[in-house]
């Protein structure tokens, strides 16, 4: 007898933090091999990397558009199954996978403040809102530049020896703001 595979939460699957750090890469490439995917993360190892993505293969957000035999082993190249990402994403109850989202920038905090060893001001931790007044178009310019500048930063391997650079995470949200006379 068969079991029943359980229903998946696709945002369990696509929040996953090196999840959605693999979706952003094949975002930015057409077609990667695995190992090109963990060039570009040098910091998840091997078995971590096959692990999502082989969950995320499971769940139809990345499909095998290839695969060759090298030295014994199978080569699979991948590719964003971003028609299934977005479907799967819309099917689901906005109010819960944003109150996941939430929780987990807030478990990010919450573990960050749990450490003996911290110092939030030279780690740079803080928290913004800023309501801006924008049209449609503006604000579609707006993401377009905020884009090509998070591409310029977006990380890949590892920081260029003699830098001081290391991973930012960075949180950005777009919400619904009240009119100026009413609450949330």
């Amino acid at each position: 007898m068969t079991k029943a595979k359980a229903p998946k939460d696709i945002a369990d699957i696509a929040l996953n933090p090196i999840r959605i750090r693999i979706i952003q890469t094949l975002a930015m490439n057409d077609e990667l091999t695995a190992a090109q995917i963990g060039e570009a993360l040098t910091d998840v190892s091997r078995t971590t990397l096959y692990r999502h993505i082989n969950t995320l293969i499971d769940a139809g957000l990345v499909t095998v558009v290839s695969e060759k035999k090298i030295r014994g082993s199978i080569e699979r190249t991948l590719a964003l199954n971003a028609k299934e990402l977005q479907e799967q994403m819309s099917a689901t109850d906005p109010t819960q996978e944003i109150f996941k989202f939430l929780m987990g920038t807030y478990v990010k905090f919450q573990k960050y403040f749990a450490r003996d060893d911290i110092d939030p001001m030279a780690d740079k931790i803080f928290i913004n809102n800023a309501i801006m007044m924008m049209t449609d178009e503006e604000f579609d310019q707006f993401l377009a530049a905020f884009r090509e500048l998070s591409q310029k930063y977006y990380f890949e391997g590892d920081a260029p020896a003699g830098t001081q650079r290391k991973p930012r995470d960075i949180t950005t949200i777009s919400a619904p703001s009240a009119a100026p006379d009413t609450a949330l």
